[in-house]
């Protein structure tokens, strides 16, 4: 059973979307986050960003220019409140950026001393996905930022709480390791609403599955979904006809 405490849970939004970012061959996820949040914020919307810290690098905060957190104002104070039962309201945790709040990692964290070698019950990684989709859902977008694989139970958990799943791909190398993921997330997890995204190379060069190359194709893939839109191989996201 979710160990939270009952709180005040802020108006729920009118799309309130769970996007996981994950770069399944290991490299960064932030300069895709960037381009996003800079759009959330151009639409008038609300987003809050999730790090979780599988492999305890702060790569948000490195690419936010952020060099130290508040103690108490950070995923990894959460994840050891979570884990001791001593959870505060999911608000305290949060730091405020121009344009969003986050859960990021202590970019001043200790290589050695990682957060998750602290945790004393397993269920934790497993089960804080969740609470977190609850308790954020008063955002237009939650974007949880990956950095782990399958194995690792943040990472895992994530991709199946997930309204949205975005590949991203940061060279065109990384295509190998992250179609075996699409595939896996698909055949073996039938985890359906995932796509791939990269900025680095033209849809052409692969002709497998539609590859989006523009942050404005992932909203229009988001909202689009309920609406019975679908992306054509070209990428373009296209009206399903009616039967």
């Amino acid at each position: 059973m979710l160990r939270w405490k009952k709180e005040k849970e802020p108006p729920r939004s009118p799309t309130g979307v769970m996007v996981a970012l994950w770069n399944p061959a290991g490299t960064d996820s932030s300069l895709l986050l960037e381009k996003l949040l800079n759009l959330v914020k151009k639409r008038e919307e609300t987003a809050v960003v999730v790090e979780f810290p599988c492999l305890g690098l702060p790569r948000v905060a490195y690419r936010m220019g952020v060099s130290e957190l508040e103690h108490a104002q950070s995923v990894d104070q959460l994840l050891i409140d979570y884990d001791r039962g001593m959870l505060q309201g999911i608000h305290q945790y949060l730091q405020h950026f121009d344009g969003f709040d986050g859960l990021l990692i202590q970019p001043k964290s200790k290589p050695d001393s990682p957060t998750l070698i602290k945790l004393q019950q397993e269920k934790t990684l497993s089960e804080l996905p969740a609470y977190l989709k609850v308790h954020l859902s008063g955002y237009h977008y939650i974007f949880t930022v990956l950095q782990g694989q399958l194995i690792h139970p943040m990472t895992f958990f994530s991709l199946r709480e997930a309204d949205q799943v975005v590949l991203n791909m940061n060279e065109p190398v990384e295509i190998i390791r992250t179609y075996a993921a699409y595939k896996t997330l698909r055949q073996d997890y039938d985890i359906g609403n995932v796509c791939l995204f990269s900025s680095e190379f033209k849809n052409g060069d692969f002709k497998e599955e539609p590859l989006l190359s523009r942050p404005e194709q992932l909203f229009a893939l988001w909202e689009g979904e309920k609406d019975g839109y679908r992306i054509d191989q070209s990428g373009r996201v296209r009206t399903v006809p009616s039967a």
